[in-house]
């Protein structure tokens, strides 16, 4: 009974000072979160013929410097052959490694290793090969698979305990993927010989899958999203002398629909505008347009100080653009593809702000974004 009343006079107490400090609750400034950038992740996969492996590049805002080789000298040991992909998903950087069927997984602040993933050992000797794009999806990791070519592959992993949740199969040489609203897109390129390109359509709900074909879809590879519907970048074709033509991007709605949006060999968004650099192969011009999807309504802008345009990434909190580019190999006068590169930081308005140091064959740029309180 004394325990019973101790209890109920603290209760009430507590009571008491609740509402003695409620005339003050209004006084307070509650938390307001606020999206925040504070860099930027490349992925370089490297160079076969010379026998350099993966990088990574991180790029600093607070102290403006880039940082390469950033996972080697961190946790003193190589990213592997042909790194092609990063994905941030909420502490943990993810960094896909082709020619090494792995994906590690970093703590995004320190880049230390939490795990290797080796996608042969968690899907087999054909399936698990040669792992693509990610994305991230109701605390999964979604990441597409080459697998052996003809029977392409999307599997899910547990964000905590890394264990295979799903997979979802695709099509020919399934490359770039992305989710609009309860469905997953896959881009399935057919290694762009033009017998079988498709968009994999699936219901992440009931599981049902949909193979989208036509016309437009010649070689599709890189995928993303804005608002509602999905993007894909198609490569095009390649004529008699290797001529690359047709190379845009495509929009892919929720009912299936694809239209041509805009002409592009790269692309990127940055939530509402897409990006594209329009470098055809044996074409001579290159050019830069901006598509804003809310509109329909395409602009071209040109960033200064760019030899040869390697890739083109928007910051979706600042929306500074940032464009890499291959350095020129003075004995030659071509694009060194076993150089290091630079990237350049151009304000929304298309204007010069920085250049930074990068390293070999860059092919994959991912923000370290995230949400702080205020």
């Amino acid at each position: 009974m004394k325990k019973f009343l101790l209890s109920f006079a603290v209760l009430m107490m507590g009571t008491f000072l609740f509402t003695a400090c409620d005339d003050d609750d209004d006084n307070v400034k509650q938390p307001v979160a606020v999206d925040v950038s504070e860099g930027l992740f490349i992925v370089g996969s490297g160079n076969t013929r010379s026998n350099i492996d993966g990088n990574l590049t991180y790029i600093n805002y607070a102290n403006g410097t880039s940082t390469l080789n950033a996972f080697q000298k961190v946790n003193g040991k190589s990213l592997g052959k042909t790194a092609n992909f990063a994905l941030v998903y909420g502490q943990k950087l993810y960094i896909a490694v082709d020619g090494e069927n792995t994906i590690w997984v970093c703590d995004k602040n320190t880049l230390k290793t939490i795990k290797q993933i080796n996608t042969v050992e968690l899907l087999g000797e054909t399936n698990g090969i040669s792992p693509r794009a990610m994305i991230g999806y109701n605390d999964q990791l979604l990441f597409s698979l080459y697998g052996n070519g003809e029977k392409g592959l999307v599997a899910a992993v547990d964000t905590v305990n890394f264990q295979l949740r799903a997979t979802y199969p695709t099509g020919r040489y399934t490359d770039g993927i992305t989710i609009a609203g309860n469905y997953l897109f896959a881009a399935n390129s057919s290694y762009g010989d033009g017998t079988a390109p498709s968009i994999t359509k699936c219901d992440l709900k009931t599981g049902n899958t949909q193979i989208l074909t036509g016309s437009d879809i010649t070689n599709p590879m890189h995928m993303l999203t804005v608002g509602n519907d999905a993007y894909f970048l198609d490569y095009g074709e390649y004529d008699e002398s290797w001529n690359q033509v047709g190379a845009g991007v495509r929009r892919v709605t929720q009912d299936g629909t694809v239209t041509r949006v805009i002409d592009g060999t790269a692309m990127c968004t940055d939530g509402k505008r897409i990006f594209t650099v329009n470098a055809p192969f044996g074409g001579s011009e290159t050019t830069y347009l901006i598509y804003d999807t809310t509109t329909g309504q395409t602009k071209s802008w040109t960033p200064s100080d760019i030899f040869s345009p390697a890739a083109i990434a928007a910051d979706p909190v600042t929306g500074d653009i940032f464009v890499i580019s291959y350095s020129k190999n003075e004995d030659t006068g071509y694009p060194g593809y076993n150089l290091p590169c630079y990237v350049n930081q151009y304000g929304a308005d298309g204007s010069f702000k920085k250049r930074y140091d990068c390293g070999v064959g860059p092919i994959s740029i991912v923000f370290n974004t995230g949400v702080k309180y205020e």
